[in-house]
């Protein structure tokens, strides 16, 4: 099972908001925390910066480890709002603290 988290550090996304406008980010941070109680879920708190205008914003997002067919064993983005224990988040938000993303 392939057990390395992956990056999006450095990868720009270019897609449409709710409203069909473009937008284009990129992800210059991320804190990765695999909760103990569950290692097969990968919690990312990421910093995007938009373009043009520079923007700073935060994405919380997850991985899981896939049980099905072509994605089995395998990181798969989550494409629903995470659920996070008290612990955890405090863990990720120190984190965030630490590297001067939030006071």
């Amino acid at each position: 099972m392939d057990r390395k988290t992956p990056s999006r550090v450095g990868k720009v996304t270019k897609r449409k908001d709710i409203f069909g406008k473009p937008m284009i980010y990129e992800v210059i941070d991320e804190i990765v925390h695999i909760p103990p109680t569950n290692p097969g879920k990968a919690i990312f708190f990421q910093k995007l910066q938009f373009e043009p205008n520079k923007k700073i914003e935060f994405r919380l997002c997850y991985y899981m480890i896939g049980q099905k067919s072509r994605g089995k064993g395998k990181w798969l983005y989550g494409q629903f709002a995470t659920m996070i224990g008290k612990e955890d988040l405090e863990i990720i938000l120190a984190q965030a603290r630490e590297r001067g993303w939030i006071s």
